[in-house]
C-alpha cells in the first residue's frame, strides 16, 4: 500500500496533515476562549446574586429594627 505512493500523494498527505493539526489547535484554543468567557460570566452573576443577598439581609435588618 504505502509502497505505491508517489512523491505527490506523500506531499499531499503530509499537508493534510498539518491542516488538521492546524484546526485542531485552533478549535482547542477557541474552546478554552470560550471556557473561559463562560467561567467569567459565572463568576460575574455569583457576584451579582451575592451582593443582592447581601443587600436584602441588609434591607431587612432595617425593617425589622424600624
Amino acid at each position: 500500500m504505502f509502497g505505491e505512493l508517489t512523491t505527490g500523494t506523500w506531499l499531499i498527505l503530509l499537508v493534510d496533515l498539518v491542516a488538521i493539526v492546524i484546526v485542531v489547535m485552533f478549535l482547542k484554543s477557541r474552546i478554552k476562549l470560550k471556557l473561559k468567557e463562560v467561567e467569567a460570566r459565572q463568576a460575574h452573576e455569583r457576584l451579582m446574586r451575592k451582593r443582592e443577598r447581601k443587600e436584602e439581609a441588609h434591607a431587612s435588618d432595617h425593617d425589622d429594627a424600624s
